[in-house]
């Protein structure tokens, strides 16, 4: 059951929870790790989860084999796996920066994950300067010389796709009295590093990318979402940190909010479509690198599969994918607005 309050652990779990939480400190633009490590493994450092479900509030349950935790309360139910970067929040799966880990008879957590997944989408009201959420740009991807993906078989070309989706989003979004501009109109190439500067000229305070995928095997369907990287942390299609990864970028200043938009339509999308969640991810997409407000990418299905393909092609599945990312984008905008008056 999915409740209206903007936290995913009930506002009695949290407040009972946040007794425990002294040791933890609030997060901010370039700073490291805030949680405090119990030990460092593979030069990462880690916290038990059965400390990070006290702070939370939370009941802690591990299997006999080790192999599995559960961090549950009323409304919430958190799934890690040992050696694992995937976990499942209410069966809603988002993809970790590090793999649970095994030590001395416990399983542990990134503390770059518990500050930068578990934080933003179970309290967010630890985080300061709460967004607004009056202005949004949609950023429809590819366009012009970029046609982005092809399925010669059915004449779909991205760049059209994610067009029509964009107006189609923008439509919803203007009827729910949101200011919403679109870094392209028609048919015209746009660099990636115009894309946020763009966002920033119209002082967006959210930034939504819409691309569809594709790849080789014609078998592979679904829909994911992606937020940017946080700093120190490897992109989802990596295990290991590279030199890249140690830098913070722009879009790092908003990663709690951005992480917790992402995951509100991503599920929302999976609700509406019933489609394969293939998860929230991370990745370093050069478009979202100098973004100055929470952001996220939409991977709106498959060209690549026949099957998702004609979906696509219809109108009105990409009416059904526009009034998704709507209704997360207002559903992480409720958030916001409980969370600067907790009086409501």
């Amino acid at each position: 059951m999915d409740t209206t309050f903007p936290q995913l652990v009930s506002r009695r779990d949290w407040l009972l929870g946040m007794a425990g939480c002294a040791a933890f400190s609030l997060n901010s633009f370039g700073d490291p790790p805030l949680a405090r490590a119990d030990v460092t493994l593979y030069n990462t450092p880690y916290i038990d989860l059965a400390k990070v479900a006290g702070a939370l509030g939370m009941k802690y349950q591990i299997s006999k084999d080790l192999k599995d935790a559960i961090l549950s309360s009323r409304w919430t139910k958190v799934r890690f796996k040992q050696d694992s970067r995937l976990l499942l929040l209410n069966n809603y799966k988002i993809f970790l920066g590090y793999a649970v880990a095994l030590h001395k008879g416990r399983l542990f957590l990134s503390t770059h994950d518990f500050d930068k997944a578990i934080k933003p989408l179970l309290t967010p009201q630890v985080f300061t300067d709460i967004p607004d959420l009056k202005t949004i740009v949609i950023d429809p991807g590819h366009g012009g010389k970029n046609p982005g993906c092809i399925n010669k078989s059915l004449g779909m070309v991205e760049k059209d796709m994610t067009l029509d989706l964009a107006r189609r989003l923008q439509r919803l979004l203007e009827l729910r009295n949101y200011r919403v501009f679109l870094t392209r109109t028609s048919d015209r190439t746009v660099p990636n590093g115009n894309r946020p500067l763009f966002a920033s000229k119209m002082k967006a305070d959210l930034f939504v990318c819409l691309h569809f995928n594709s790849v080789e095997s014609r078998s592979v369907k679904g829909i994911e979402t992606y937020t940017f990287t946080p700093k120190n942390q490897p992109s989802t299609a990596r295990s290991r940190l590279v030199e890249e990864d140690r830098k913070a970028f722009p879009a790092n200043r908003d990663d709690p909010w951005s992480t917790l938009s992402a995951f509100y339509v991503q599920r929302q999308l999976i609700k509406s479509m019933r489609g394969i969640d293939r998860g929230l991810k991370k990745a370093r997409f050069s478009m979202m690198i100098d973004i100055q407000c929470p952001g996220f990418l939409v991977e709106g299905g498959f060209f690549s599969n026949f099957e998702e393909a004609k979906k696509i092609k219809t109108a009105s599945h990409r009416t059904r994918l526009a009034e998704a990312v709507m209704q997360g984008v207002t559903t992480y905008h409720k958030t916001l607005t409980r969370i600067s008056n907790p009086a409501l």
